[in-house]
């Protein structure tokens, strides 16, 4: 079946949800919410100093969804499995201005971890058993109960796998159109809500076995896709991703005129979702700053939603036991952002030991400096932010909110990331120097 031909075949879909008469008149925006918004460029090239204000709400690509500087990430609920903590941190964000909550994929097998044989009926569970529908179930019962929070009040996003990743989820690769589907139908079902307001394509690490022999969704995966947004489910989507590649790779698969139809997925297609930080800025400023990319400009009115800020903790604080146990999982990421050079601990933590000193020049701690880092830039719609307790969530949304961006501290950041840059180029001479001996 040809990628164009599902893309028309799905849209005559029949509207099947409770958000399906919105979808039907053609509509994405809820009733009340006025005209959408001129589509003006989304992004002024200017960096943000200061401090950020909580009730701000910035516009996600071209959409007409407005969202938080921070956004929840709710795929620790699944490791935690704490209904208690979960409403907690819900609370917490709520409170100080959070309207976007991303419930991590609709699967709940990327990062989830087995709770205690006592918290499940069987103690020969799988882990897939076990974590399956936490964090949207968290979210569903916390509404019920929320006296002051409606769904409307809120922005949910969801990701959906593909390709192998999504047929290993459900036990097999054929009927993935359906399974994702039925993915994300289960999602709805247990968050208690008739669509989720941004879905988003997942991409696997392209090195990672999930990917198998296929390096993009299939025409059946984009049909699935179109199907629940033409039944309301879904209102935008976007992609989910470590790598610049996978928006890229969307923003083909999506915005090539070649392949879509005038009211295609296209119009939908809003955020991109990935790892930004101190030590990962390569890949997404190539995209949004230097548009040296072939779809640089299809990737414009494409909001950026960033992860990671703290890169797994190793920048939270450099002298503390953090790094140490951050280590593997944060080289081993660089491997992926900045090649060979990445597998280097001595490199990697060298360029955090610059970092913590720049930040003590200016009164900050080194998790400070990473946060406002993240916040300042033009091309960052929201930092996502993620914590185990609420404690530490306070704590993180404090310094994101609160700590004073100046642009002294910021031209100091990119002397160290220029100077790590050349160190980075004369390593790679010298190998290969080495090697052509």
């Amino acid at each position: 079946m040809r990628l164009a031909h599902a893309m028309r075949a799905s849209r005559g879909s029949p509207g099947r949800g409770p958000g399906a008469a919105r979808a039907a008149k053609g509509e994405t925006r809820r009733p009340g919410e006025g005209p959408a918004p001129a589509k003006a460029s989304p992004h002024p090239r200017t960096h943000r100093l200061g401090r950020a204000d909580r009730g701000e709400r910035r516009r996600l690509g071209d959409s007409d969804l407005r969202v938080s500087l921070a956004s929840l990430d709710a795929s620790t609920w699944t490791r935690i499995g704490d209904e208690v903590e979960a409403h907690a941190q819900l609370s917490l964000a709520v409170d100080n201005g959070v309207n976007l909550v991303d419930l991590g994929s609709c699967d709940h097998l990327g990062d989830g971890m087995p709770r205690s044989a006592s918290s499940s009926s069987s103690s020969s569970a799988t882990i897939f058993e076990l974590t399956r529908g936490r964090a949207d179930a968290y979210l569903g019962s916390w509404l019920r109960r929320s006296r002051d929070t409606r769904r409307e009040d809120l922005v949910v996003a969801a990701s959906v796998p593909f390709g192998a990743a999504a047929g290993a989820a459900e036990g097999g690769a054929k009927g993935r159109r359906r399974r994702i589907k039925n993915l994300v139908e289960r999602t709805l079902m247990a968050a208690d809500t008739d669509h989720v307001d941004l879905l988003q394509l997942h991409y696997p690490r392209r090195d990672s076995s999930a990917m198998g022999n296929s390096d993009a969704p299939d025409e059946d995966e984009v049909a699935a896709l179109l199907d629940l947004v033409g039944d309301g489910k879904a209102r935008f989507l976007g992609v989910d991703d470590d790598t610049r590649w996978a928006a890229l790779e969307t923003a083909r698969l999506f915005a090539n005129p070649k392949i879509l139809v005038p009211d295609g997925l296209g119009s939908f297609v809003k955020s991109a979702r990935g790892e930004y930080n101190l030590l990962a800025r390569d890949g997404f400023e190539c995209v949004w700053v230097e548009g040296e990319d072939a779809y640089a400009d299809a990737l414009r009115n494409v909001g950026l939603v960033a992860h990671s800020p703290l890169a797994n903790g190793a920048l939270r604080s450099r002298r503390t036991a953090v790094h140490k146990s951050h280590a593997d999982a944060t080289t081993a990421k660089m491997i992926q952002t900045r090649g060979e050079r990445g597998a280097r601990d001595e490199s990697v933590w060298a360029l955090v030991d610059a970092y913590e000193e720049v930040a003590g020049q200016f009164g900050m701690c080194l998790g400070d400096l990473a946060l406002g880092f993240v916040r300042s830039r033009w091309f960052v719609t929201s930092v996502c932010v993620r914590a185990r307790t609420s404690d530490a969530l306070g704590t993180t949304l404090a310094q994101l909110y609160d700590i004073e961006v100046t642009e002294e501290a910021l031209a100091e950041v990119e002397r160290v990331a220029r100077l790590g840059r050349v160190a980075e180029e004369v390593d790679r001479g010298r190998r290969r120097w080495s090697q052509e001996l």
